[in-house]
């Protein structure tokens, strides 16, 4: 595999910033480092996310929920010290469980009744939707939120935000898990080809159900984190970071790994929608730019890490060595 193709996405992104430096409309603005510390700060929690999500995706399942999940998340964590005056990390874990609690009933429920994972998942977002729905009414909580938890989430520690501390803590754990451990090559045997994992003796359902908790778990610190960064548990967040996640996810398995969903990938994908979003959003453009961009980014990237993937399990169906040494 060429170093062209490998850090084909690393290459766009510091042209990104190369070219919102340079263009007379942005250029005043975004060079500067609160501009940097707020996109860092911003994507931590999107980031937490995808990260959670990459398990299931590389097992070849969709989760559709991650993004309302981490919603219910924040507000659960926010009304734990809202309501019921939990100590700050009691709420903290509370959030969390909530989203493991989640991912494990999608586990469940793809594995054991055998109800596909886009149906599943899509199901319940919508039902974290109607709860968060009935629980605020809509309304935002913003009472009795810890001072600490929003002095991490908006504070900076050695120049950076403290969230990217978080974010970095989440990525190796990640990274280890899926290159360096047989629980990680077991999930990437199942979505080369399931059949055949179950064959050589890989519990294939147990293997789904775990990286769907892993998901949740995920999506709930991006919660927890999304209420340390806003203060508040907003009712109307949450949705809209699915897409971003799955466009960040696939984006990213176009580039370090082709064909394949990876960590360091997902990171700079995610920086570098962030970058043009922030960039084009300086320029002036009208909002609904940065839907196309970010709709014409997840189309084209599914499309092309779909055709690298099939080359990838082409070649390992016929025997021939692949260009990742952990497929082996």
């Amino acid at each position: 595999m060429s170093v062209v193709a490998r850090y084909n996405l690393l290459v766009l992104l510091l042209g990104s910033i190369a070219v919102y430096g340079l263009w007379d409309k942005t250029s005043a603005i975004f060079l500067t480092t609160p501009n940097f510390r707020n996109i860092v700060g911003n994507e931590s929690v999107l980031a937490v996310l995808t990260l959670g999500l990459l398990l299931p995706l590389i097992a070849g399942q969709f989760d559709l929920s991650v993004g309302n999940v981490a919603g219910l998340a924040s507000i659960i964590s926010a009304a734990s010290y809202a309501s019921w005056s939990f100590p700050l990390w009691a709420g903290v874990l509370v959030g969390i469980a909530v989203g493991g609690f989640v991912g494990m009933v999608n586990g469940l429920i793809i594995t054991r009744l055998r109800v596909d994972p886009f149906i599943t998942t899509l199901g319940t977002a919508s039902i974290v939707i109607g709860v968060v729905e009935w629980y605020t009414n809509g309304l935002s909580i913003v009472q009795g939120v810890p001072a600490s938890l929003i002095s991490f989430g908006s504070g900076n520690w050695l120049g950076v935000p403290s969230t990217l501390y978080a974010l970095v803590l989440v990525a190796l754990v990640v990274y280890y898990v899926l290159d360096h451990t047989p629980y990680g090559r077991s999930l990437n045997a199942i979505g080369v080809n399931r059949d055949a994992a179950r064959l050589v003796g890989i519990k294939v359902n147990r293997a789904i159900l775990i990286s769907f908790i892993v998901s949740g778990v995920g999506a709930g610190i991006a919660g927890v984190l999304l209420l340390a960064r806003s203060g508040a548990g907003n009712p109307q967040v949450g949705s809209s970071f699915t897409l971003l996640a799955i466009a960040s996810a696939f984006l990213g398995a176009t580039s370090f790994r082709p064909g394949r969903v990876n960590v360091p990938g997902t990171l700079v994908a995610i920086f570098f929608l962030a970058v043009n979003i922030t960039g084009l959003t300086f320029a002036g453009v009208p909002n609904y730019i940065n839907d196309l961009f970010t709709g014409a980014a997840l189309v084209l990237a599914v499309a092309f890490a779909t055709v690298l993937s099939r080359r990838r399990r082409v070649r390992a169906t016929a025997g021939e060595p692949t260009s990742d040494p952990t497929t082996a």
